[in-house]
C-alpha cells in the first residue's frame, strides 16, 4: 500500500514513460506524414468524442468495481483485527486454573491459543499472497515493490516455526489449506479445556463463535483471491481504451489543422496528455482488482499481522515484543 499523501514522480514514471514515448512517436509520425504529404490525416472529432465518452463511462465502471474488491479486502482484514483482539482478550480472561488437575497450566494454554492464532493469521496472509493462475507478477506494480521494498514472500514454514511446535508445523504443511487446519486445532483445544471444566459453557460458546468468525473472514478473502475480476470487463476495458487512443490523434490533427498548418503540431502534446489520462485510468483499475498479490496498491497484510501479533503478545505480558512494520519508501507491506 502506498502511504504518502502525494504520489512521487519516481512512482509515476515507471508506469508512464513507455506509453508516453509511444504516444509521442505515434503522433509525431502522423503529423510528419500530414505535413510532408500536404494533406490532413484527420477525421471529424465528433465520432471520436462520442467514443471517448463511452470509454470513460466503461472504464469508470471497471474502476468502481475494482475499488469495491480492494475496499472489501480491507474490510475483511479489519474484521480479522477486531476478532483477533477479541480472541486474545477472551483467551486471557476466560481460561481458568484447575487446582485439582496438576496437568492443566492455564498460562501455558493461553500462550498456546494465542501463539497458534498468530501463526494462523500469518498462514492466511502467505496463502493469499501465493501466485494465482491468472496473476501476472511481472508488472510494474510488482517491480516497484521488489525494487524499493524487497521480497516479502517469507516461507510458511518460517512463520509457523516461530509460534508452533515442530510436529504441529509438519502436520499443517501437509495440508492444502494449512490455515484452515490451524483454526481446527484451536477449536479442538477449546473443546478439551471445556470438557476439563477450565471454561464454562457460555464462555466456550462465545469463543467458538469467534472461531466461526475467522472462518467467515478467511472464506471471504479466499473468494476475492480465487475469483478473478470478470475478464469480459477487464479485457474489453483495455481494448476500448487502446481503440480510443489509436484514433484520437486523427481527430486532434484535423481540429488543429483548421487553425493553420503551423498549429497542427499542437496535436502532439494534446494527444500525449489525453492519451496518458485514459491510459492511467485503465492502469489504476488493473492495479486494484487483485488486492492480495504483493503489488504497490495491495492490502498491507504484513503490517496488519504484525499489529495483531503485538496486541496479542502484550496481552500475555511477553517480553521482546517485535516493532510495528513501517513503510519503506512510502510503501507499506
Amino acid at each position: 500500500m502506498y502511504t504518502a499523501r502525494e504520489i512521487k514522480l519516481g512512482i509515476i514514471l515507471p508506469f508512464a514513460w513507455k506509453p508516453i514515448l509511444v504516444f509521442f512517436i505515434y503522433a509525431l509520425v502522423l503529423c510528419l506524414v500530414s505535413y510532408a504529404a500536404g494533406i490532413t490525416l484527420g477525421i471529424s472529432f465528433v465520432p471520436i468524442g462520442l467514443i471517448g465518452t463511452a470509454v470513460a463511462f466503461y472504464v469508470g465502471f471497471k474502476n468502481n468495481s475494482s475499488y469495491e474488491r480492494l475496499w472489501e479486502a480491507r474490510r475483511i482484514w479489519g474484521a480479522i483485527v477486531n476478532a483477533s483482539r477479541t480472541w486474545g482478550t477472551l483467551t486471557a480472561t476466560y481460561i481458568q486454573p484447575l487446582p485439582e488437575d496438576a496437568s492443566h497450566d492455564e498460562k501455558e494454554v493461553r500462550t498456546q491459543l494465542i501463539h497458534r492464532h498468530i501463526a494462523y493469521i500469518n498462514a492466511v496472509r502467505i496463502q493469499l499472497r501465493a501466485k494465482s493462475v491468472w496473476d501476472d507478477k511481472n508488472t510494474v506494480a510488482h517491480h516497484i515493490v521488489r525494487d524499493q521494498v524487497g521480497n516479502d514472500d517469507a516461507p510458511l514454514l518460517h512463520s509457523l516455526n516461530e509460534f508452533l511446535p515442530a510436529d504441529e508445523v509438519q502436520y499443517y504443511l501437509s495440508k492444502k489449506n494449512p490455515a484452515t487446519h490451524i483454526m481446527k486445532a484451536q477449536a479442538r483445544q477449546l473443546d478439551e479445556i471445556f470438557r476439563k471444566g477450565a471454561i464454562n459453557e457460555l464462555f466456550y460458546f462465545h469463543m467458538m463463535n469467534i472461531v466461526q468468525e475467522f472462518y467467515n473472514q478467511q472464506g471471504a478473502a479466499e473468494r476475492i483471491k480465487n475469483f478473478p475480476f470478470p475478464r469480459q470487463y477487464a479485457y474489453f476495458s483495455k481494448v476500448f481504451v487502446w481503440l480510443f487512443i489509436s484514433i484520437l490523434p486523427f481527430g486532434l490533427i484535423n481540429e488543429f489543422a483548421k487553425l493553420g498548418p503551423d498549429l497542427m503540431w499542437l496535436a502532439i502534446p494534446s494527444y500525449m496528455i489525453i492519451a496518458w489520462v485514459f491510459y492511467t485510468m485503465e492502469v489504476v483499475g488493473d492495479t486494484s482488482e487483485n488486492p492480495f498479490e504483493n503489488a504497490i496498491n495491495d492490502i498491507p497484510m504484513t503490517a496488519i499481522c504484525r499489529t495483531i501479533e503485538i496486541d496479542l503478545r502484550e496481552m500475555l505480558d511477553e517480553a521482546n515484543i517485535p516493532a510495528p512494520v513501517t513503510a519503506v519508501n512510502n510503501i507499506l507491506m
